[in-house]
């Protein structure tokens, strides 16, 4: 039985939430709070299993009560955050410091309630698997970075990740070199409306422009293209890249499947992809496609996962090269574009 505190400022929200998390059996509701201050002394109380966490409220903020509660009872936490611009933005931060994942806030109107509440009760019994990350101090100088010299600028890298991703992905892009040559695609399991502020995130902390790809562009040398929130990315014959609305794959869309099977058939070698933190499958079929097309493809390693699936997939697939922890793969990534073997 997973024990569950709701935190939000709005009773409608804790009600609807309460609801949807209460008719289930192995799920139980074990409190409520209004606002972040009563969360921190409710998680200390309580010692619930997983706690769903509103972004914006009054007298203490989701944010500031995530890192209260993750320096001081570290516990799954979910954002059931709003999609505002400023929510989009605050939610990302809170991935960053510990949160484990992001629910869209259901409007009040019965049309989205099925989906919200699949992906609510979903996310929540993922919570089990996650391991507890409290943030990771600033290191007192930065990290270094790897030399370019020798790469070979006509590669194209690929990026799958989903829980734990925003976190992962941080780490490994303020880790990149300046002139960090390749294009970089990337797939984020995340809701729409989240993804462009994770964008602007990612090009803030590290060395190249990172924001939502377009329909029919072509990716460019030192950028990085993230398929946009309940879209697929793929890449057509001609090297164009193509948003798509199809049915999801593995219950997720955008799927790291669809763009690294068609960036397979049009990249082939010159493809060096990742696969990183994340529950589930998505992406071990296209690692597969990519290696066969003589392509090279690193996994995150179990030790720095939040959840070790979609890596785990991948491998026991035989769609993995090597595995490296997150704060060691910009360094891989840059040795395997020099043309160097996997350690």
């Amino acid at each position: 039985m997973q024990r569950v505190l709701i935190v939000d400022d709005s009773p409608v929200i804790r009600r609807l939430l309460g609801d949807m998390i209460g008719g289930e059996p192995d799920l139980e509701v074990v409190g409520y709070a209004p606002d972040g201050e009563e969360a921190v002394a409710k998680v200390r109380e309580l010692r619930p299993d997983v706690v769903t966490m509103d972004v914006e409220m009054p007298r203490c903020t989701g944010l500031e009560a995530l890192r209260r509660i993750m320096a001081e009872s570290p516990v799954p936490v979910l954002m059931v955050s709003s999609l505002t611009r400023s929510g989009a933005r605050e939610t990302i931060e809170a991935l960053q410091c510990g949160a484990f994942d992001v629910v869209a806030k259901p409007a009040l109107g019965p049309a989205e309630f099925p989906r919200v509440r699949e992906e609510l009760i979903q996310k929540i019994r993922l919570a089990r698997f996650a391991q507890v990350k409290a943030p990771v101090a600033a290191p007192s100088r930065p990290p270094s970075k790897p030399s370019l010299e020798g790469v070979d600028g006509s590669r194209i890298v690929l990026i799958a990740s989903s829980t734990g991703g925003p976190r992962a992905l941080t780490m490994l892009f303020e880790r990149l070199p300046s002139g960090f040559p390749a294009p970089i695609l990337l797939v984020q399991h995340m809701p729409p409306g989240f993804t462009e502020s994770l964008a602007l995130r990612l090009g803030r902390v590290g060395p190249i422009h990172c924001r939502e790809a377009r329909d029919a562009e072509h990716p460019a040398p030192g950028e990085a293209l993230i398929a946009p929130g309940g879209r697929h990315l793929v890449v057509d014959s001609g090297g164009t890249l193509r948003l798509e609305d199809g049915p999801t794959v593995h219950g997720v869309r955008p799927s790291a499947d669809r763009l690294f099977l068609s960036a397979a058939t049009h990249y082939g070698s010159r493809c060096l992809a990742l696969v990183l933190t994340g529950m589930g499958r998505d992406g071990a079929e296209g690692a597969q496609a990519l290696r066969a097309a003589g392509a090279t493809v690193f996994g995150e390693a179990e030790s720095t996962c939040t959840i070790y699936g979609m890596p785990r997939a991948a491998k026991a697939v035989g769609g993995i090269d090597a595995e490296f922890p997150i704060h060691d793969m910009a360094d891989a990534l840059v040795r395997a574009m020099r043309g160097a073997r996997a350690a």
